[in-house]
């Protein structure tokens, strides 16, 4: 829901405006100069935008500025976030403000004209992102706005003293999860990234859990390759494998999980993952390796809830007619697929691989985050929280820290938790 809520803001003479502390000197005269009026010129009181606005997304503040009677010249400039405003509306006021950071707010138009015989100016508009991340509850930030006069006309204008200002109250705790951001596809993320020292780690009996934080903005018609954990059949030539490939097919979310090392492609298939939030996927297995089909063996889990179940179909055995030899190990994880029709428009977030076929109540005790990983208990948890860098810290105590190149300019992003 867009709003625009108009504020005059004046200038003067040339129909220049003054919405801050933009400095002209005393001594400057002019034959006849417009009075300054602005709403503000009291009491300084900051428009308020509230957190239930800004999160409900296309949001924006929108001002013109005015004169008091008609100029013969076009006035122009351009406005600006001026830091210092706010110590200094602080001091004045007894407030204990806080500047409102860059990631919460765009400017997309800057600059601002009043045509000659007119009073106002083209609309100015403070966009919101939509994001409140980094923000703390029990903070109130302020957007100090002023004026910058064309240079051409400065010596023209009488100059105000007065800022615009837009308040932010955070009322609530706000919990956000990192991810990586996917939404622009690339080779340079797209890619597979493999453990340290190319260890190839032994899944014993193939018992495991592997589990996904994902947030999407919107499923495209194809294809929504996520991910999937890598290996090396260890059975056969250590010939590479995906182990389980998180996918979504279509526009509506129909989830597609399954893959060599995850017999759930058909149980999977049409279970829809909605948009707009994060979900915790969660596929575990049992170790059944002896492909006898009356028994289950492998668990699809969305937030908790069992979604889909399935028996194994893999055979072992040393011919092509028992399907190939299986050798459960982890080499690493690939993010998304190599190729820009399978791109997948939203955020990865934790990954983790466990050693245990987690039950049900185990998987519910920490759908958002692992509160105390432990070596014994996972091969890899890379938590994908560090916002920065090039390097996917393993909070499992395991050392398997994953790496982009050297170079790479990875995209780091952040949504609300529900």
């Amino acid at each position: 829901m867009k709003k625009n809520i108009k504020n005059l803001l004046t200038l003067c003479t040339a129909g220049v405006f003054a919405l801050a502390s933009v400095s002209c000197s005393d001594d400057e005269t002019t034959a006849v100069r417009p009075n300054v009026s602005l709403p503000e010129a009291g009491s300084q009181t900051p428009v308020a935008v509230t957190c239930d606005e800004v999160l409900a997304g296309n949001y924006s503040h929108s001002f013109t500025l005015k004169l008091d009677e008609p100029s013969d010249i076009v006035a122009m400039g351009d406005i600006k976030v001026d830091p210092a405003l706010v110590d200094a509306y602080n001091a004045e006021h007894g407030t204990a403000y806080v500047l409102m950071p860059e990631n919460i707010y765009r400017i997309p138009y800057d600059n601002f004209v009043i045509a000659a015989g007119q009073t106002e100016s083209n609309a100015l508009t403070v966009e919101f992102t939509g994001s409140l991340y980094g923000l703390q509850k029990g903070t109130t930030y302020l957007l100090p706005i002023t004026a910058v006069i064309d240079e051409t006309i400065a010596d023209k204008v009488y100059c105000s003293d007065v800022a615009h200002y837009i308040a932010l109250d955070v009322d609530r705790e706000l919990i956000y999860t990192p991810g990586l951001s996917m939404q622009n596809y690339s080779s340079a993320m797209y890619r597979t990234l493999s453990i340290p020292n190319n260890e190839v780690v032994t899944i014993e009996g193939n018992t495991h859990t592997f589990e996904m934080r994902i947030f999407c903005y919107g499923w495209h018609s194809g294809t929504n390759y996520i991910g999937t954990w890598r290996g090396q059949d260890t059975g056969n030539n250590n010939e590479a494998f995906s182990g389980c490939e998180i996918r979504v097919t279509g526009e509506e979310g129909a989830s597609n999980i399954g893959n060599r090392q995850c017999d759930l492609t058909l149980a999977s298939q049409g279970k829809t993952i909605s948009t707009g939030t994060w979900h915790t996927i969660s596929i575990t297995c049992d170790g059944t390796q002896t492909g006898q089909r009356q028994e289950v063996a492998y668990r699809y889990y969305l937030d908790g809830e069992l979604i889909a179940e399935a028996a194994p179909t893999k055979r072992f055995g040393p011919t092509s007619s028992q399907r190939f030899q299986v050798g459960y190990t982890l080499t690493g994880f690939q993010f998304g697929y190599a190729s820009s029709g399978y791109y997948f428009n939203g955020l990865i977030g934790e990954i983790r691989m466990w050693k245990d076929c987690l039950t049900q109540e185990e998987i519910r005790s920490h759908l958002r985050t692992v509160e105390n990983p432990s070596k014994d208990e996972m091969y890899a948890y890379w938590k994908l929280d560090e916002g920065e860098g090039t390097t996917l810290k393993d909070s499992s105590g395991n050392g398997r820290d994953l790496t982009f190149p050297e170079g790479t300019e990875v995209a780091w992003g952040a949504e609300l938790e529900d």
